[in-house]
């Protein structure tokens, strides 16, 4: 720590708005001593730092507006620059505010399901307003299926199976002119960074819509994924909680998510600053992703 970053660092903390609170209230101006305001204190990997404070402002502006959760700045003590980030009382009151407001499920108008919901796809089930989601159409006199979901406005195929792939499904899918992309994910075999580095196409084309996403069954690897694309990609609002079908009995009102978890949490450990920035995420992600997987589960083993 030089001793120039700890004097601006200190400088800056008694010179902004709300200082006396800061330091006598919540003592969140004490927070510039820890070694937490320059790494990330679950990962341990340094938080992105800004070189100016008028850059890291732009930042957290957009942070926020992405977010929609305060970000504020601060001059790190430990190293030359500015840091972005949110103090306790955005994370818990903020956050427990939205959690107790809203646990329940993303309920949308999908037009595709409803064209789609009188044949016999087993396990069809819509996925927010855009797409559907079941058992994979590659059994032997499944190709009509694969045309009727054509018809009703299917334009992807998204196949999540990993060693149960089959070529004869890839020919199918074409035959029937439909756009088919293998993307393997699992909760625990396939590379963390493989599926890291097909979450940018997952992400695009569960955004522009018209997908048909399965693994096998069209349940947990399903599942997975769709998880992903909630805690992994913050354009989709937070409020908007995809239900967990293959992990959740309604019946016996109980929700098991061993295998998200493991998968989820995989991802954080592993991902690199290079695959963050990939993904359009910032380095300090990480507050945000345990954010997104506690509501996630929370609204998921509501069955009120």
């Amino acid at each position: 720590m030089k001793i120039k970053n700890l004097f601006l660092a200190i400088y800056d903390q008694l010179t902004r708005k709300g200082a006396w609170r800061n330091i006598f209230v919540t003592h969140n101006a004490f927070g510039i001593f820890s070694r937490y305001s320059h790494t990330a204190r679950g990962s341990g990997k340094l938080k992105m730092s800004y070189p100016t404070k008028t850059v890291a402002l732009k930042a957290a502006k957009a942070m926020s507006e992405k977010h929609g959760v305060h970000f504020s700045v601060y001059k790190c003590a430990w190293c030359d620059g500015w840091h972005v980030g949110k103090n306790a009382q955005n994370k818990v009151v903020q956050e427990n505010q939205s959690d107790a407001n809203n646990l329940s499920l993303v309920n949308k108008p999908n037009a595709l399901y409803e064209s789609l919901k009188r044949y016999p796809i087993v396990d069809l089930a819509p996925v927010y307003e855009k797409g559907v989601r079941g058992r994979t159409m590659s059994g032997r006199g499944s190709n009509w299926l694969l045309a009727k979901v054509r018809d009703a406005g299917v334009k992807v195929i998204i196949d999540l199976r990993t060693a149960d792939h089959t070529d004869r499904y890839d020919r199918n899918v074409a035959e029937a002119g439909l756009e088919y992309h293998n993307l393997p994910i699992d909760s625990r075999n396939t590379d963390v960074h493989q599926i890291i580095g097909s979450l940018p196409l997952l992400f695009e084309l569960m955004d522009k819509g018209g997908f048909f996403i399965a693994c096998a069954m069209g349940r947990h690897r399903t599942d997975i994924a769709i998880a992903l694309y909630y805690v992994m990609h913050p354009s989709v609002p937070f409020e908007e909680v995809p239900e967990m079908r293959g992990h959740r009995y309604v019946e016996k009102k109980e929700f098991r998510c061993d295998d998200i978890a493991a998968r989820l949490n995989s991802i954080i450990k592993a991902v690199t600053p290079d695959e963050l920035a990939m993904l359009g995420l910032p380095a300090d992600y990480e507050a945000e992703f345990l954010r997104r997987k506690k509501h996630l589960f929370d609204v998921n083993r509501n069955f009120e």
